[in-house]
């Protein structure tokens, strides 16, 4: 036995060096890549992201709707020859103007593709702000503009990146650093360690993502300035002025009514600011012609019976009709077309007509008939589709739909990101913890049959009793009573040991699983194993003190320096992946934790067995209560260091506290919602809304409707099922 043990050793610690080595290899070089080659890598991620999520939001179905853009007001940005004589100075060569920039702000009206040319040459500086009214179609012209800056791109040179501005807090963190976050949130390898020399001085850690912005080798691409709150805008567009000055690169694009209020405030609301160095342009509503070709191009060409279906209201749409102002956005032409036309292999007759959109005495102003795109939007698309059968009915949809925007507005007050780690928000604290630690000390009592095998059987002797017996007999009585007290005894220290890992709590996803090789743990491990020791030496015996000791410390080392990390590659991300690394994380915590307990037990048991003259009887029991020592803390480690534990609990809970609204597969509906329906939108590793006014719309639903049958949709006239709002 004692061979084995030195052999043991022996060969995990070669492994461990090979391991080692390799990883060394590795980072090596990753730190001879350097940042323009990262920035290449980043290009190519990014790339592959948005072309595919073009292709998800259909932005080209069934062709590229054109919209045109006109020069912003003048009250709302720099006068032209300031932005010029900014641009200039900033280059240092106020005497050279490039021959491509525009005369003046007329220069920059423009239409569909033309954003890139008008970003790259007419605006002097490339610092561009894209105003428009709601459902103008911001996001998708920002959209183009990355997918059109991406393929000219030189080697070596900036990376466009779109930055949701939703999640950003300016009260909490300066614009730099929540750029440097969200890098390295959507693109995991970018929160490693950036490359020596742009890793900063001694004893700095710069990570790459924030070498990359220091570098000014990524152009932000702001998206939604006016879904910060209100009191914040103000401040906001300062700081980006401030982190981002003249002579940068940027886009930004807002609301032209929430712009307008942070850049000219009340006289006692504070000092107004607006967006320096930038000239503007503002979205303008889609050509009725381009409307009509439009929507009945979509419903099959020029007369087709699915065509002919629009007629009532095409002719409505050039006129100030609450319909033909209601459609001239790019958004609710696609929800139009979403509800009202149908797809291959459907039949027009089972559809609602579009006229009723005509009817001024339901639909008395714009907003009613936007309200009715949006509420008839989710039934449209969770219909049943030939060879794409609905997995959930439109009504349990409409109740997933309606949590997860609620959860949104109230648990992450009125965020866009629906990202499967911040689930456990809508779950109250105390709650968490609870489920934490019961799963804890319900794991340590279902471990302990399987780590010490028949010698503690009894634990599960009231369940046989039940189950051969029934429940009458004092014996049972006695059973059951054992059985409570030690459920009085492991659910405490499981709490207990969920409060300890959670010192060092993670809540957000893990890559892979890291040692931290530091002084401090180490230190605090064998001062934690001295201590315990003496203690149990003085106490009880010697025997006891060193294995106790050893036990204490190996458990301080592993709270202490058990961690997790990010991905070593810079590249995009999906939820799904993200998850997938994270749970692989989890179980790898699990049968790390089991192997270094099996093994500590083994050495242990050895020692003690020299000690007391009884090798196999303490190599047994130390082996034993080694693994289920390890296995407990690996648990427990899993549970706290990384995201899926924690996402798991939060979702059976929600799914029993809310039985039938949350479907027990959340990330297949999820995926199904962006993918298949086109309700959600993917950026990055987390989903948002197909837009802010849907999110807002499904939080609003007040009334509660009988709980969504389980059901599959298999019936055609599903599909005419119409949420209660």
């Amino acid at each position: 036995m004692g061979g084995t043990a030195v052999g043991l050793v022996v060969g995990v610690a070669s492994l461990w060096m090979s391991w080692l080595g390799y990883r060394a290899d590795r980072r090596e070089h990753a730190d001879g890549l350097g940042l323009t080659a990262m920035a290449d890598e980043l290009a190519l991620a990014v790339r592959t992201q948005w072309q595919a999520e073009a292709r998800v939001r259909r932005l080209d179905e069934p062709y590229a709707l054109a919209v045109p853009w006109w020069p912003a007001r003048a009250d709302l940005v720099e006068p032209w020859d300031i932005l010029v004589r900014t641009t200039t100075g900033a280059r240092a060569d106020r005497a050279a103007l490039s021959p491509a920039w525009a005369g003046g702000p007329e220069g920059l009206a423009g239409s569909d593709a033309e954003i890139v040319e008008v970003f790259t040459a007419r605006v002097p500086g490339r610092r561009l702000l894209i105003l428009g009214e709601p459902g103008a179609g911001k996001t998708m012209m920002l959209v183009r503009l990355l997918l059109g800056l991406l393929p000219s791109r030189e080697p070596g040179s900036p990376v466009p990146v779109i930055f949701p501005l939703a999640s950003w807090d300016p009260d909490r963190l300066e614009l730099d650093a929540w750029l440097a976050e969200r890098l390295a949130t959507d693109y995991p390898g970018l929160a490693a360690p950036a490359p020596a020399p742009a890793a900063g001085g001694p004893g700095q850690v710069t990570s790459r993502a924030r070498a990359l912005l220091d570098q000014r080798l990524i152009i932000p691409l702001l998206d939604g300035f006016d879904e910060l709150p209100p009191h914040t805008r103000a401040v906001a567009l300062d700081a980006v002025n401030r982190a981002l000055p003249p002579g940068t690169p940027l886009v930004l694009t807002s609301r032209t009514t929430e712009y307008r209020a942070a850049v000219d405030p009340p006289a006692d609301a504070g000092v107004p600011v607006r967006l320096t160095g930038a000239a503007g342009i503002e979205l303008h509503a889609v050509d009725p012609e381009e409307a009509a070709t439009y929507l009945r191009r979509d419903a099959g060409g020029e007369g087709t019976p699915s065509a002919e279906r629009w007629r009532p209201v095409l002719s409505l749409l050039p006129t100030d009709t609450p319909v033909g102002q209601a459609l001239r956005t790019p958004l609710t032409l696609f929800l139009a077309r979403t509800i009202y036309n149908p797809r291959p292999g459907e039949r027009p007759a089972a559809f609602p007509d579009p006229a009723e959109l005509c009817d001024t005495t339901r639909f008395p102003t714009a907003a009613d008939v936007r309200a009715q795109l949006f509420d008839g939007f989710i039934p449209a698309a969770y219909r049943p589709l030939p060879g794409q059968p609905a997995r959930w009915t439109s009504r349990q949809a409409l109740y997933t739909l309606t949590f997860l925007a609620r959860h949104l507005e109230d648990d992450l007050h009125g965020g866009a990101d629906l990202a499967w780690w911040q689930l456990r928000l809508a779950v109250p604290e105390t709650t968490r913890r609870l489920l934490a630690g019961t799963t804890l000390g319900a794991s340590i009592f279902l471990l302990t049959p399987l780590s010490f095998g028949l010698l503690t059987l009894f634990s599960l002797a009231p369940l046989l009793s039940f189950l051969l017996w029934g429940w009458d007999g004092g014996l049972r009585w006695s059973l059951l009573w054992n059985f409570a007290e030690e459920c009085a005894a492991y659910l405490p220290a499981g709490w207990l040991l969920s409060r300890v890992f959670r010192l060092r709590e993670r809540n957000t996803p893990a890559v892979r699983g890291r040692w931290s090789w530091n002084r401090r743990s180490l230190l605090l491990a064998l001062g934690t194993a001295v201590l315990v020791g003496l203690v149990f030496d003085s106490f009880v015996n010697r025997v006891a003190g060193i294995g106790w000791g050893a036990v204490a410390g190996l458990v301080c080392w592993l709270i202490t320096a058990w961690g997790a990390a990010p991905a070593d590659l810079a590249s995009a991300t999906s939820p799904q992946e993200l998850l997938r690394q994270d749970r692989k994380v989890f179980w790898s915590f699990v049968r790390t934790g089991a192997l270094l307990g099996l093994l500590a037990g083994l050495l242990l048991g050895v020692l003690l067995g020299y000690l007391e003259s009884s090798l196999v009887h303490d190599t047994v029991f130390g082996c034993g209560i080694g693994f289920w020592i390890g296995l407990v803390l690996g648990l427990a480690a899993a549970l706290h260091r990384t995201a899926w534990g924690d996402f798991t609990l939060s979702r059976l809970y929600l799914a029993v506290r809310h039985r039938g609204v949350l479907p027990r597969h959340l990330m297949a509906f999820l995926a199904d919602a962006h993918q298949v329906r086109g309700v959600l939108r993917q950026v990055g590793p987390v989903y948002q809304f197909r837009h802010i006014d849907l999110q807002r719309r499904l939080a609003r639903h007040t009334e509660a409707p009988p709980l969504p049958a389980p059901a599959r949709a298999t019936r055609p006239e599903d599909a005419g099922e119409r949420p209660l709002t």
